[in-house]
């Protein structure tokens, strides 16, 4: 579970992947009426979902997250989790889980999918792992581990209650300042824990962010994504 340390960076800085996921695989659909993101996190992943819903619930179980997340009009966040949720049946044309599968309990988690979908909704399972090897060599740093047994590509195949309509893995560049390479560091546990035992500074971002300052202005980091889309069977 992300604490209120990991959430201030993790919303400080994600890079514009879910936008980018989003529109490769939903545009084809065209602008629904109701979203649902579970596992929204700091909001990053609710936010490119009003480009394709009129109007997003944002749901997660991290009362941290949801202290960091990020306002908009046309989203309200919910504190709760994907197995049991308050809503009414029916109510939801788009759900997406970005990288948040792995820590729902897939069956229970398909019977509120069915509760919750209109008869023609579109689920999208999504996740990303960002290339960061490179920097982890910068004077100071060290790698993180990761959390254990953790499948990007983690989706809904085997279930009989959903259909698949594509499977997708691709690799993209994006673009970076060390400040928000900084920030991708200090959003995973392990390298959070690792870098804090090494800097005394009371700004634990600056002090990383000075540590890559030797990369330049901007680097280009790439960015392993995946994603599987499916419709109620």
């Amino acid at each position: 579970m992300y604490d209120e340390r990991i959430a201030t960076h993790y919303a400080a800085y994600r890079p514009p992947l879910h936008s980018i996921i989003l529109k490769k695989a939903l545009s084809q659909f065209g602008k629904r009426a109701n979203g649902l993101d579970l596992g929204c996190g700091a909001g990053h992943s609710a936010i490119a979902l009003t480009d394709l819903c009129d109007r997003v619930l944002g749901l997660e179980p991290s009362e941290s997250m949801l202290r960091n997340a990020r306002r908009h009009k046309n989203i309200y966040y919910i504190n709760a989790t994907g197995e049991k949720t308050p809503f009414a049946a029916g109510v939801f044309d788009v759900v997406t889980l970005a990288g948040s599968l792995n820590y729902i309990e897939a069956d229970l988690l398909i019977d509120e999918l069915v509760r919750i979908c209109s008869p023609d909704a579109k689920i999208l399972i999504y996740d990303f792992d960002i290339q960061l090897q490179d920097f982890e060599s910068c004077p100071g740093l060290e790698p993180g581990d990761g959390p254990p047994n953790y499948d990007h590509s983690t989706n809904l195949a085997g279930f009989s209650e959903v259909q698949e309509i594509a499977v997708v893995e691709d690799q993209l560049s994006i673009s970076a300042s060390p400040q928000q390479i900084a920030h991708l560091l200090l959003s995973d546990s392990g390298r959070y824990d690792s870098l804090r035992k090494k800097y005394k500074a009371s700004n634990l971002a600056e002090s990383v962010r000075n540590d890559i300052k030797v990369i330049g202005k901007s680097a280009s980091i790439k960015a392993n994504i995946f994603y599987s889309l499916y419709s109620l069977s």
